[in-house]
């Protein structure tokens, strides 16, 4: 009995369990955990020092100064046909700071003392071959600085707190012994020598720039005429202008100045005004045609006056070289009377581009020229100011320098 009750509950618990096992178990569902990341503050990490290169420097070019052999127009570009900026008389001194790649145009300095550049033709400024390969070239299109490469052009010394406030005067040194004459010509008579190494101070200019007007104590007013070519360092700009027998000059243009009882003044002439010739463009005073077997050179004398009298002549030549081949002419203009003579090369009744004016005391001017073409030479009367200027002249065309 006993052993029954014993069984039940065995039997009881038995039967619990068989119910327990025949429920199904539960499936558990996946339920994504989301997981918060925590943002953290950026860490510097860090990185190898950059080593960063100099700067690179545009070279600089030490400043190459030289004297004009002619007056020059310069250029806003490379080429005769642009604008022009302005015109250097003979003797003008220029900072070359840059070349084509031909060597047929220098870049300057201009205006003197400024930032701003211009191009000046190669053929009228002489520079040493070692000089000229020392300048840099530049590129067409190239931009060009605002500053020239190297130190600004310094046509006088720069003052220091000793120098007084009033500007030097213009001088220039005497690179070879050379005759001091009474009038701006070597038809004038000699005053004395000035020997090589000489400072002297500088007064006036020719138009052309050809001689200069200097203080020389060898004369009775204190002055003397020299040839330019015998100056080095001349700066020649803002000089009074004389004409070619020493007169002052007023051009065309200039504002009259204030009198000054120190200063010469302009005076009457005994000069008469020329006979008109009839001459003309379609009309020239002479017409000659070069011959390979013929004359090499020719001459022309006549005169001019302004503002009244004939105020132009017209000379016409033929080189006789092929039509077209290039060859070269070469003139030469003696002048005497109280003026100036502007000769300007013509074709088809037109300025050649890049051809300069040619003025009284200009020798072998070189001109660059075509075969067979008709050229055309005006010669006028400079027009100044003042009394009646007049010119005889003798005019000289060849094919040989």
């Amino acid at each position: 009995m006993r052993k029954m009750i014993f069984s039940l509950p065995l039997i009881f618990l038995t039967a619990c369990a068989m119910q327990a096992t025949s429920v199904p178990a539960a499936t558990p569902t996946e339920t994504s955990l989301v997981f918060a990341t925590a943002t953290l503050p950026p860490t510097n990490t860090p990185r190898p020092t950059k080593i960063l290169a100099p700067a690179t420097r545009a070279p600089t070019v030490a400043p190459l100064f030289a004297d004009l052999t002619n007056q020059v127009n310069v250029r806003t570009v490379t080429d005769v046909k642009s604008k022009s900026l302005g015109v250097l008389p003979y003797g003008t001194k220029v900072q070359i700071i840059g070349k084509d790649a031909g060597l047929q145009w220098w870049q300057i300095v201009y205006p003197l003392n400024s930032g701003s550049t211009g191009w000046i033709s190669s053929a009228y400024v002489q520079v040493a071959d070692a000089d000229a390969a020392a300048i840099p070239v530049i590129e067409p299109g190239a931009v060009t600085p605002t500053a020239p490469v190297g130190a600004s052009i310094q046509t006088e010394p720069p003052p220091t707190p000793e120098m007084s406030a009033t500007p030097p005067a213009h001088t220039a040194s005497v690179a070879k012994s050379m005759f001091v004459r009474s009038g701006p010509s070597s038809t004038y008579s000699t005053l004395g020598t000035i020997s090589a190494g000489t400072l002297v101070t500088l007064l006036g200019r020719t138009q052309n720039s050809v001689w200069i007007l200097i203080n020389y104590n060898g004369s009775a007013n204190g002055s003397g005429w020299v040839a330019t070519a015998f100056l080095t360092g001349a700066d020649l700009s803002s000089l009074p202008y004389y004409d070619s027998v020493g007169n002052p000059v007023i051009l065309p243009g200039t504002p009259l100045p204030t009198i000054d009882p120190s200063q010469p003044t302009v005076t009457a002439t005994g000069f008469a005004a020329a006979a008109p010739d009839g001459d003309s463009l379609k009309n020239p005073g002479v017409n000659l045609e070069f011959a390979p077997n013929g004359d090499k050179a020719f001459s022309y004398s006549s005169d001019l006056s302004f503002p009244s009298g004939d105020i132009s002549d017209w000379v016409a030549f033929t080189p006789y070289e092929p039509t077209n081949q290039a060859t070269y002419v070469y003139f030469k203009l003696l002048c005497t009377g109280n003026g100036g003579i502007t000769a300007t090369l013509l074709k088809d009744g037109l300025p050649v581009p890049g051809v300069n004016a040619l003025h009284c005391g200009n020798y072998a001017f070189a001109v660059h020229v075509l075969g067979g073409q008709v050229y055309v030479l005006q010669l006028s009367e400079d027009g100044s100011g003042g009394p009646l200027r007049y010119n005889s002249y003798t005019l000289t065309v060849s094919t040989t320098p």
